[in-house]
């Protein structure tokens, strides 16, 4: 669960600011953005299987029934994590569950690429049957050193790389348009795979959607990761599986709750 945590926060909190290019900015206008079609307001909950069982196997807080997460989000961008289910105390495991849960939102709110590149010295470089762009950080201040991009003849975004001290973080997606979503693409499946050294992670996702107020949110996405080392072992498999799942669920959308608990927390 943490590599899944760092892979994400690799793949998608890249915070970039600066030039522009027109097949990002192009990606954005045809990648649904909900927010974009009068979000202002949402609620919703998050649980994560096996995350009880993985907390209860620790036996440092008692029984746990049942774990979930109540999200607070209103435009442009605010948003609040309760935890539900766990016992008092414990600050630092809740902060630790809490950020697990932030680098999910975008599954929910996904965030635009432009932000996420401009900062970078971005060019195109050649690649066979796409359309590449490279970003190179020459400040060699930043984490990720260099990202790649590559978007299809008809703009879609196909390949997102990155490049860094712990590791190459390659990121596949296939997109395609819903019933409920304007003609815009999401994600419908993600494949993650992060070299470090000899070892290799892949991690699956796949997701199913369901339409709800007339926007489109996840469901439920299937995670599969496995993980094996790169080296001869005689011929024998080293590689180990784990699957999970994250449900979302109790969507209530623009009823102006979340903004109500925010202006509550602020209050106190």
């Amino acid at each position: 669960m943490k590599v899944f945590l760092v892979l994400l926060t690799l793949v998608f909190s890249v915070n970039l600011f600066g030039r522009e290019i027109p097949e990002v900015n192009e990606f954005d206008i045809r990648y649904y953005h909900p927010e974009n079609y009068g979000l202002k307001d949402l609620v919703f909950e998050i649980r994560i299987s096996n995350l009880v069982e993985t907390l209860n196997k620790r036996q440092n807080f008692g029984r746990i029934e049942d774990l979930y997460f109540k999200i607070y989000w209103m435009f442009p961008g605010q948003y609040q994590i309760k935890v539900f289910g766990f016992p008092k105390g414990f600050l630092e495991v809740k902060h630790q569950l809490k950020q697990m849960i932030k680098n999910r939102l975008d599954f929910v709110i996904p965030l635009k690429l432009a932000p996420r590149v401009r900062s970078y010295e971005l060019s195109y470089f050649k690649t066979k049957g796409a359309k590449g762009v490279r970003g190179k950080d020459r400040t060699g201040s930043r984490p990720v050193s260099e990202i790649q991009l590559k978007f299809k003849r008809n703009g879609m975004l196909k390949e997102f790389k990155t490049f860094s001290p712990t590791g190459v973080n390659t990121s596949h997606f296939d997109l395609t348009s819903k019933g409920w979503s304007n003609n815009k693409w999401v994600v419908d499946k993600m494949i993650i795979k992060l070299i470090q050294g000899v070892q290799l992670t892949t991690i699956e996702n796949d997701f199913t959607y369901k339409p709800i107020s007339g926007f489109g949110f996840p469901q439920r996405v299937d995670i599969k990761t496995s993980q094996e080392i790169l080296t001869n072992n005689n011929g024998k498999s080293n590689k180990r599986t784990v699957s999970s799942s994250i449900e979302f669920s109790n969507y209530e959308v623009n009823t102006g709750k979340a903004q109500r608990y925010m202006i509550r927390g602020i209050k106190k």
